[in-house]
C-alpha cells in the first residue's frame, strides 16, 4: 500500500543535451547544458531548507552521468558531501533499446512496426532491447518496499523512472501515469501515499 513508504524528495536530472534535441536517453546519456545547470542551481537553493530540515535523510542517485552531475551540483548547494548519494540502478531511466538516441520522428520512419505496436499498447510494449512500464514499475515497487521507513529519502533519477516511482507511491492507475507531464528539475515532496508538486519559482 503507498502509505506505507517512507516520505521522499524527488527530483528530475537537469536538461540535457539530448533534451534539447527532442531524442530519447534512456541508458545512454548526454550532459548537462548551461541551462540545465543554472535551473538546478535554482532549484537546490528553493528546496535547501526542505533538504535540512529532513534529518538522518538518506541520499540516492541514478548512476547515469546525468543524474550524477544534477546530484553533484545540489550537494554543493545543500553543504553535503557527494559521498553521501548512494548510486543505484533501479532508479536509472526506462530503457527504450534500439530506440536510444533517436527522436519521435525518427522511431516512426526507421521502426513504423515498434513505434505502432507502442502507440497500441504504451503500458506492456517493450520495444528490442527495452522496457515496458510494466517491468519498470515492477523494479520500481521492488526498490521503495525495501527502503528505510523510519528516515526521509532524497531521489535523483529522471523523467520516467520518476512517474514510475510516483505511480507505484500514490497507487496511480496506468493511464494516470502515462499522462504525467513535469518540466525539467521538478521535484516532488511524497509523503503518506500522496505527491505535492514544488515549483521551484513559486
Amino acid at each position: 500500500m503507498p502509505f506505507h513508504f517512507p516520505d521522499m524528495l524527488v527530483i528530475r536530472h537537469g536538461e540535457t543535451q539530448w533534451n534539447v534535441a527532442g531524442r530519447l536517453q534512456g541508458h545512454k546519456d548526454t550532459p548537462l547544458t548551461a541551462n540545465g545547470v543554472r535551473r538546478t542551481l535554482e532549484v537546490g537553493t528553493h528546496l535547501a531548507v526542505r533538504v535540512a530540515a529532513c534529518k538522518d535523510a538518506r541520499f540516492w542517485v541514478s548512476p547515469l552521468g546525468r543524474a550524477r552531475q544534477t546530484a553533484s551540483i545540489l550537494a554543493d548547494v545543500w553543504g553535503v558531501s557527494f559521498d553521501c548519494f548512494v548510486d543505484q540502478t533501479s532508479l536509472v531511466e526506462r530503457a527504450f533499446g534500439v530506440w536510444e538516441g533517436r527522436s519521435a520522428e525518427e522511431i516512426e520512419q526507421a521502426f513504423p512496426e515498434q513505434f505502432e505496436a507502442d502507440r497500441a499498447d504504451p503500458w506492456g510494449y517493450a520495444m528490442p532491447g527495452g522496457e515496458s512500464h510494466v517491468e519498470l514499475m515492477a523494479r520500481m515497487r521492488s526498490w521503495l518496499v525495501g527502503l528505510d521507513r523510519s528516515t526521509p529519502h532524497v531521489v535523483v533519477a529522471h523523467s520516467v523512472s520518476l512517474r514510475a516511482l510516483r505511480g507505484v507511491y500514490t497507487g496511480a492507475a496506468p493511464e494516470d501515469i502515462l499522462a504525467y507531464c513535469e518540466p525539467q528539475t521538478a521535484a516532488f515532496w511524497l509523503s503518506g501515499g500522496q505527491e505535492t508538486m514544488i515549483d521551484a519559482l513559486a
